[in-house]
């Protein structure tokens, strides 16, 4: 096939390029950026004339873009997308509809809600681990417990909290801290009642697209709270569990907590800081070798798995995750990964394996195993592939 993919800077960019080619696809790239993912017709009208002019079996890209969506419907050329983030807000909008759509997503909820909205050519997708990481092998465990991540400690709710009014502002924090409280899911879409998404319209200037229908309560619970509820339970529990871990815990044993992020502001008293690390030539290297490597998803991720979790796997890496519905219909749970409810489950377990050499190895190849049988981003496109091809028949 001959595919034309927008370029943009995702991580599984690169990966996923390189094996549609071990595929034996043509590929050509479209890396001009966007004015605006949902509305630019200067763009669409320039995508449209080499639609015209060149023959593609179907646009590709990471996650969804209205503006590539609007172009591929206008010219009667497939576009085909693989979303990698959740929620998206350009997925609320008129052209989702577009029966030229094939989009894939890796959130489980996301599949079922816009398939209850009626998005019938939508599927649900799990994300894969960067292929080029299954090779790396372990040579020394430099690190007891890492944590590579961003700590979100920039974020649009810490920029309007002091203008919001006493009322609103005491409520959001509660329902923030409530979420910080939850693993597994978000409660932060339900906990914003009608009387509070009223009072948010009221002072909130949302501009978007005539042609979006994501409402303030969606945007508000995504790219709002959704990342303050993140940042403050990663350092809730990157602090307790390395005060314990500090202690010497039960055993009187002390191990170190590694954390690695472009965050510079936040002090951890027991931490061993580290600075933000390249995602191709330090991050695998860090997964490696470290005896635990923690995930600790954003809430914005309902059902799903997050990239993380699939790049550590693939790296040979010991994985102790927060709890996502989708983790037990691929992994077994203290066989091939390790989940935890909260911050002390997380710390016993912790201290559990790294007492437990033997075990955790053999929990590492079990799951390394596993996503190499089952998981590639190879099988993962093959499947999208196939799915696309059944349905254009």
């Amino acid at each position: 096939m001959k595919i034309l993919i927008y370029r943009w800077n995702s991580y599984n960019q690169k990966g996923i390029e390189d094996t549609f080619i071990r595929l034996g696809n043509e590929i050509s790239i479209l890396d001009i950026p966007m004015a605006s993912i949902e509305e630019d017709f200067v763009y669409e009208e320039n995508l449209l004339s080499r639609l015209k002019r060149e023959h593609f079996d179907f646009v590709f890209s990471i996650n969804y873009f209205p503006v590539l969506a609007r172009s591929c419907q206008q010219s009667g050329v497939m576009y085909v997308c693989w979303n990698c983030d959740s929620s998206l807000l350009s997925m609320y909008h008129e052209s989702v509809f577009y029966d030229t759509n094939y989009i894939f997503t890796f959130d489980y909820s996301i599949y079922k809600e816009f398939k209850q909205l009626g998005c019938e050519n939508i599927f649900h997708l799990p994300l894969a681990g960067n292929t080029s990481f299954l090779d790396i092998k372990p040579q020394d465990k430099l690190y007891d417990i890492s944590f590579v991540g961003s700590l979100y400690k920039k974020n649009s709710y810490d920029a309007i909290a002091d203008k919001l009014p006493d009322y609103l502002c005491g409520y959001l924090e509660g329902a923030l801290y409530a979420q910080t409280l939850v693993s597994g899911g978000n409660i932060i879409e339900k906990l914003l009642t009608p009387d509070i998404i009223s009072s948010l319209n009221e002072i909130t200037d949302y501009n978007k697209s005539e042609a979006s229908f994501a409402d303030i309560g969606k945007l508000f619970s995504s790219t709002v709270l959704g990342f303050k509820a993140a940042s403050m339970q990663r350092i809730m529990y990157l602090n307790h569990l390395s005060e314990i871990m500090h202690s010497g815990g039960a055993l009187g044993t002390p191990y170190e907590v590694h954390l690695f992020t472009d965050d510079e502001s936040s002090v951890f008293p027991f931490i061993r800081k580290h600075g933000r690390v390249d995602y191709f030539t330090q991050m695998p290297y860090i997964f490696a070798n470290s005896r635990i490597n923690l995930n600790i998803t954003i809430p914005n991720i309902k059902t799903g798995l997050s990239l993380r979790v699939w790049d550590i796997l693939n790296c040979h890496g010991f994985l102790m995750t927060d709890y996502r519905a989708e983790l037990t219909e691929y992994f077994v749970p203290d066989k091939d990964i390790v989940i935890y409810e909260d911050g002390d489950e997380l710390s016993a377990k912790a201290e559990f394996y790294l007492k437990n050499e033997s075990l955790r190895q053999k929990i590492v190849a079990n799951a390394y195993d596993k996503v190499r049988k089952y998981h590639t981003c190879e099988q993962r496109l093959k499947k999208m592939l196939e799915i696309v091809d059944k349905n254009t028949i």
